[in-house]
């Protein structure tokens, strides 16, 4: 982890289609520049870890990242990725509590962390932050209920094929317009899907040998989106 000096993405940050602190006034966006601490993170770096208690919240303003669970005999299982402009640590500050999932960069990354003293002054003094909250904190209830109920009824091929799809979305695609712009190791994949390493690659084959999707390395190029959409859906 490095001090990054030269960070200029508040501007970026604070505007209304990207950041949850757009709604602050003007003095308390400037307590929220001058607070703020900078951090750089190389690939596979720790940003922060299950068990730790936070020190307050962390803004993406560069790179991606992968949050992860370690399950049983410390299997990682994803819980999600996250990219630009998304939060990290939020539920465990609101609640007090330790972190119940580790954040790593699967990029080089820069965050912006905000301490919790800063966090809380915002808060008790905006009304429309803590709503803001609030609405974070309900969406990843409802969230959590439909990846428990995938988890529960969809099969492991269902589920690769979903993961894939969720990949899109987060990260979308490189200028061709059809691999999805993250490089992602086989088992981070299953981690994702809920599965093994071994059974994650053998269902990407399968996705491949059906012209679904193509593999190179670790990037995955999607061939028929209908068809994968199928694949990750087959009620609908």
């Amino acid at each position: 982890m490095q001090l990054n000096k030269s960070c200029e993405a508040c501007n970026t940050c604070l505007t209304p289609q990207f950041s949850i602190f757009s709604c602050l006034s003007g003095d308390e966006t400037e307590q929220l520049k001058k607070e703020h601490t900078d951090l750089r993170f190389k690939y596979g770096e720790l940003i922060f870890k299950e068990r730790q208690m936070p020190g307050g919240i962390y803004v993406i303003t560069k790179g991606k990242v992968k949050v992860s669970k370690s399950g049983f005999e410390d299997r990682e299982q994803i819980v999600r990725f996250a990219k630009e402009n998304d939060l990290l640590g939020y539920r465990a500050l609101l609640s007090n509590d330790r972190f119940t999932c580790s954040a790593t960069a699967i990029s080089d990354t820069e965050v912006c962390f905000f301490s919790k003293d800063l966090i809380f002054r915002l808060i008790e003094n905006n009304s429309k932050l803590a709503l803001r909250f609030i609405k974070l904190l309900a969406d990843d209830t409802r969230n959590a209920e439909e990846k428990a109920m995938h988890m529960a009824q969809k099969t492991v091929r269902e589920r690769v094929a979903e993961s894939i799809l969720i990949l899109k979305e987060v990260y979308g695609f490189t200028e061709d317009g059809n691999t999805i712009n993250a490089n992602l190791k086989r088992n981070e994949l299953a981690g994702l899907a809920g599965t093994v390493r071994e059974t994650a690659t053998r269902l990407l084959s399968e996705l491949n040998a059906d012209k679904i999707i193509s593999t190179e390395g670790n990037k995955i190029k999607i061939l028929d989106l209908k068809e994968l959409e199928k694949n990750a859906n087959p009620l609908y």
